[in-house]
């Protein structure tokens, strides 16, 4: 079903759950190209990148909040060289309008690729975001701008909760409980009971 979009590595879809159930609005984001919208069940598909930076961007996990039906998109970050301000960096992305226009979010100082986020529902400005760190100059240094990240003003700030992780693959919520569960590249799995 995805002929309009063409070879492509697919590495997230969203279905609105809202849509009707005989046209589904279905988002999809392929690696290197972007963000593809469908209003008919998949049948269709139309690329959607006005307002993120770059050529072929590595669209990497789309949400939905549901209260007011915004979107964001994680991209993610295209260098391993620990280089930071320039168009390898990864980014999130806002969008009210059914992903027509998209609107950069700032991230944490020094953060360049986000990996996930889980959206509160009942705080709509709180998002918490995971992220890989960055090579730091120096042959022992660690690596920086990783670990888990909160905003409650949609990254007009953000507090760094959790950093002994520097690689953090993915965060999560449990709805049934409200625990987060967080996976790390270093053989790691955490879990938070106070929302972060």
């Amino acid at each position: 079903v995805s002929a309009d979009i063409g070879e492509a590595a697919m590495t997230h879809i969203l279905i609105d759950g809202q849509s009707p159930k005989e046209s589904r609005t279905l988002y999809a984001c392929a690696f290197g190209k972007g963000v593809y919208k469908s209003v008919d069940g998949g049948k269709t598909w139309i690329l959607k990148n006005r307002g993120i930076e770059g050529s072929e961007p590595f669209a990497w996990q789309i949400y939905k909040r549901d209260m007011d039906d915004a979107l964001f998109l994680v991209v993610s970050r295209k260098s391993e060289d620990g280089s930071i301000g320039n168009e390898n960096d990864g980014a999130v992305y806002k969008s009210v309008d059914g992903a027509e226009n998209w609107t950069r979010i700032s991230l944490p100082y020094g953060t360049n690729a986000p990996t996930s986020l889980v959206i509160d529902e009942n705080n709509p400005g709180c998002l918490i975001m995971s992220a890989w760190g960055r090579v730091s100059p120096g042959q022992f240094s660690p690596d920086t701008g990783g670990g888990i990240f909160i905003t409650g003003d949609e990254g007009k700030t953000w507090k760094q909760v959790m950093d002994k992780d520097q690689h953090i693959g993915a965060v999560t919520r449990d709805h049934r409980n409200n625990r987060l569960y967080a996976c790390g590249f270093n053989s790691s799995a955490y879990f938070s009971e106070d929302r972060g």
